[in-house]
């Protein structure tokens, strides 16, 4: 909710999801520009459902995970997903939104640059 809130301030429309189950459906059918993915959900997890997106044709929103994981591990998670970034969980909102900005842009600059 202190995410959630913090995006809103910052002029982001969100829409929050309570379980995973429906998830990559709700993304295939409302087609965000940007999913945030808590990494441990129960049944399945962040990382699993970034996969799932990423394998859908025409769909390519910028996926961010988001856990208190080791870095090491998230940035694992990251690269085999397919997610654009990871954001570790700080309990700052400040922090939180310099980072997926950060993330965020930097996905964009990234398209930007691939040819096709």
């Amino acid at each position: 909710q202190v995410i959630g809130a913090a995006l809103q301030s910052r002029g982001h429309e969100i829409v929050e999801r309570n379980t995973p189950i429906g998830t990559t459906l709700a993304i295939i059918r409302e087609k965000p520009d940007v999913v945030l993915l808590d990494v441990r959900m129960p049944g399945l997890s962040g990382d699993k459902i970034a996969s799932l997106v990423n394998q859908e044709n025409g769909l390519r929103p910028v996926v961010i995970l988001y856990s208190s994981l080791p870095k090491e591990e998230l940035q694992r998670l990251v690269v085999s997903s397919g997610a654009a970034g990871a954001i570790s969980k700080t309990g700052n909102p400040l922090a939180f939104l310099d980072e997926f900005h950060r993330v965020v842009a930097a996905a964009r600059d990234s398209a930007t640059r691939k040819p096709g």
